[in-house]
């Protein structure tokens, strides 16, 4: 007998019975009761009958889905006109899979392994970002500021005592200190003489007191001869045709005023639009920063972006249980502007300690500080800075410049400076930022501990006054830098190599 192909019979399940039993009806209406009977047999026979493709049994109590009145399947997914060249056999076991939908075609395999849909693959992403969560776990112990007491050489936090906190600090601290407080507290001296008119005019209906305007240093300037630069331009090209009657300074601190306003608008315009902290860094933060420090060239400070400065791992502060921590990132460093001479002294001290490892040497004996960052190989930290915005936790900024402080302590007693039983090293301070706030605090070596004592507000970046005292402390801490640091850094690397 003919056997309709399994190709022909899954197109003619898609006509509908009704139209197929009408057909039959019209050419032999005495025949239609037994080739519907037949009909249905033979479905019946094909539903039990496993599919050849399917790779494992399928039971044939499976329950057909989306089946209409008449028994057919009514599939989206196959379009009535679609007529594949497919074998038989194929064929036969494709039509049984459309309509019984219990296994699918070998050419998706993925679809029918049930652990598939448990166990998805993982991508690369995801595994990395398993990989550090794990690792976060194992190796970031310290998550708080109760964390960091834990360590070999543990580390404090403590608030000044009113009116003593030059008490609490050493010696090579206590004149900064000094001169921070009277700028912060008095605002002594934060105004150039110059620019004493637009001061008072944009604080007309409270006229700022005589103290808080700096003397004039024209007739220093003037007997040093020395040039002056403002974002990067020489003054005398800045301002060719200035007046007789104004002076260097007065043409500086004119252009710093107006350069101020526009720091305050930017500042103002980063809170209200929520902007992230790299836009702080690099409208805000940056420029205040290259107002600071960079009005003479050469600088005799140096400021460097520090975000992609990642301590070593053989200089983490490590746990008393000998498990190192996870590293900590700051935003900017300040530093001293090496001389020649002494650039040199670093660089043979290094290539001496290299040559007594040998074959031992690692990429951590190449640098000064606690990174292999290139900007900072061979020019010492003196000031870390860590900004933070609106949301962010003013903890998390702490234990950052905690972790990166306790990482270089443990790098310059690789040098042998520091420790328990040499003299201590220098104080240094720290800054931390959160949105227009600048808070300031000192990291103290007790050779047993570092405590760090804060904090001082320092200046506020939403207004002309707190902007001006910031960069009055900024350029005392720069001096700092230049005398007291530059001179630590002299006695240890320089004379050691003489």
């Amino acid at each position: 007998m003919f056997r309709v192909p399994g190709v022909v019979y899954s197109w003619l399940s898609q006509v509908g019975n009704d139209q197929l039993i009408d057909s039959e009806y019209q050419d032999d209406n005495g025949g239609l009761e037994a080739r519907t009977a037949k009909l249905r047999k033979r479905r019946r026979l094909e539903m039990a009958t496993p599919s050849a493709s399917g790779g494992r049994s399928s039971s044939p109590k499976k329950r057909k889905i989306n089946t209409n009145d008449d028994g057919d399947s009514a599939d989206p997914g196959l379009s009535n006109n679609s007529q594949p060249a497919l074998s038989d056999k194929s064929s036969h076991s494709t039509v049984t899979t459309l309509s019984m939908r219990t296994t699918l075609p070998p050419s998706l395999p993925s679809f029918r392994d049930p652990a598939a849909s448990i166990n998805p693959p993982s991508t690369a992403s995801d595994r990395q970002e398993r990989s550090s969560r794990g690792s976060r776990r194992s190796a970031s112990p310290v998550k708080n500021l109760v964390g960091l007491k834990r360590l070999e050489k543990p580390v404090y936090f403590d608030s000044f005592p009113d009116d003593a906190g030059a008490g609490q600090l050493p010696d090579d601290m206590r004149q900064l200190y000094s001169n921070i407080y009277d700028a912060i507290e008095y605002k002594t001296g934060i105004y150039p003489a110059e620019i004493r008119t637009e001061i008072e005019e944009v604080n007309h209906s409270h006229p700022p007191p005589p103290w808080v305007f700096k003397q004039s240093r024209a007739h220093a300037s003037e007997q040093t001869q020395e040039e002056r630069y403002f974002d990067y331009l020489p003054v005398s090209f800045l301002c060719p045709g200035i007046a007789e009657d104004i002076t260097v300074e007065t043409a500086i601190a004119r252009a710093e005023f107006y350069k101020v306003c526009h720091i305050r608008d930017v500042a103002r315009e980063c809170l209200t639009l929520r902007r992230s902290e790299a836009a702080w860094n690099s409208k805000v933060h940056e420029p205040l920063l290259d107002l600071a420090f960079s009005t003479r060239r050469p600088p005799s400070v140096l400021f460097e972006n520090a975000t992609a400065a990642r301590i070593l791992p053989c200089f983490l502060p490590a746990l008393g249980s000998g498990e190192a921590v996870d590293g900590k990132l700051v935003d900017f460093t300040l530093m001293p502007n090496l001389s020649p001479e002494l650039d040199a002294s670093i660089q043979d001290m290094l290539s001496q300690l290299i040559q007594q490892k040998g074959s031992a040497t690692t990429v951590a004996d190449l640098c000064i500080n606690q990174t292999e960052y290139s900007p900072l190989l061979r020019h010492p930290v003196a000031v870390s800075i860590e900004t933070k915005v609106a949301g962010a936790s003013l903890e998390e900024g702490q234990l950052q410049l905690a972790i990166w402080t306790a990482a270089w302590h443990k790098r310059m007693e690789k040098f042998g400076f520091g420790g328990r039983n040499v003299p201590s090293l220098p104080t240094l301070p720290l800054i931390l930022t959160h949105d227009h706030k600048w808070e300031l605090y000192f990291a103290v070596d007790r050779l047993d501990k570092i405590e760090i004592l804060g904090t001082m507000q320092i200046g506020m970046t939403d207004h002309l006054q707190g902007i001006y005292q910031l960069l009055t402390v900024l350029g005392q801490i720069g001096a700092w830098i230049d005398t007291t640091f530059r001179t630590w850094v002299v006695n240890s690397f320089h004379a050691q190599n003489t």
